[in-house]
């Protein structure tokens, strides 16, 4: 368990003792955060039939055995009283909401709860949304939704103000590159993962997979790289847009090297070499143009990515080459 989950998992154990558990608990937090890892373990909990007590960093907790009947059947995958809920394309539809719906409705034949667990929740669509939330209103005996979101602008009102909101949120800086290390998270990727920003006091959990997986770190490199040389030299487009369409990582790098390009600016720790072309008012002009891109692509979960990232490409060149001109009619001044 990583180690920012303790608290959240000392409050749900204590609940779970107190039979105070509430019928809906909405876990927010970027990918990476521990959102599945904690929703699992509650998951466990509630399974099993003989719960032990743990302690771990000095935080006690009580988890499932891991042995009993039920929880060699959740272990299995075919344990009757829980639902996993997973969209199947790219939105969670309302018959997969009502069958939760009917699920939750019946007895439970093993346990003592009936639980059900919806990833990524800001998936569902509205209709989706508006049949769950008649189950949050009036939630039947001993069951339990667990939802997960890394994005909760995305859900309705409603639904947010019935659950039990935990927000995970971790350090940042050197104190998570320290927790993660504690948590022996490949040491050698943590000790070259910081490389892609250029101050590690602005490391934080949205970076995790640069972090902690090699490979990943790597292919974020070669990705700067190609939007430094599109940005700077107006070359690579072709290969920008592939990055855009093919790695699910690219709109969030796209972003996140444009901020850090925007915070070296202002630090005063920019690359000479490209200090000109780099100016605030390109990288400004170009946050405005991605931010628009990712709005799009949220907001509208059956958006055509494609024509959104080819869009978004045309209109960063556009950017970039009024750019280009205002800096060479500078530098003939």
């Amino acid at each position: 368990m990583k180690s920012w989950l303790f608290a959240h998992q000392q409050l749900l154990s204590q609940q779970f003792n107190n039979a105070t558990l509430p019928h809906a608990i909405l876990i927010s937090g970027v990918a990476g955060s521990g959102k599945l890892e904690l929703a699992q373990w509650l998951v466990k909990l509630l399974t099993c039939k003989q719960p032990v007590q743990s302690v771990e960093n000095k935080v006690v907790s009580r988890r499932g055995c891991g042995n009993c009947k039920s929880c060699l059947l959740l272990k299995s995958n075919t344990y009757p009283d829980h639902l996993n809920l997973v969209a199947e394309k790219h939105s969670l539809g309302v018959d997969e909401i009502r069958h939760a719906n009917s699920f939750l409705q019946k007895t439970a034949y093993l346990g003592q709860f009936k639980t059900v667990l919806i990833e990524h929740a800001q998936t569902m669509t509205q209709a989706a949304m508006n049949a769950l939330l008649k189950t949050l209103e009036e939630p039947s005996d001993n069951s339990v939704i667990i939802l997960l979101t890394n994005d909760i602008e995305m859900l309705l009102p409603t639904i947010i103000s019935r659950c039990r909101v935990l927000n995970i949120r971790p350090a940042v800086g050197e104190a998570l590159v320290s927790q993660l290390k504690e948590q022996g998270i490949q040491r050698q990727t943590l000790n070259v993962g910081p490389r892609f920003l250029n101050n590690e006091a602005f490391v934080n959990l949205t970076q995790l997979p640069e972090l902690t997986n090699e490979a990943i770190n790597e292919a974020f490199q070669a990705f700067k790289d190609c939007y430094i040389n599109y940005l700077c030299y107006q070359q690579g487009e072709s290969q920008l847009l592939q990055y855009l369409l093919n790695n699910e990582h690219a709109l969030r790098w796209l972003e996140q090297i444009t901020v850090s390009l925007l915070r070296q600016h202002f630090l005063g720790s920019n690359d000479n070499e490209h200090k000109q072309t780099l100016n605030t008012q390109l990288l400004n002009n170009l946050y405005k143009v991605i931010i628009n891109a990712c709005k799009v692509i949220k907001s509208y979960t059956q958006a055509n990515k494609q024509f959104v990232c080819e869009q978004l490409i045309m209109s960063m060149s556009d950017v970039v080459e009024q750019n280009q001109i205002e800096v060479n009619g500078y530098l003939s001044v």
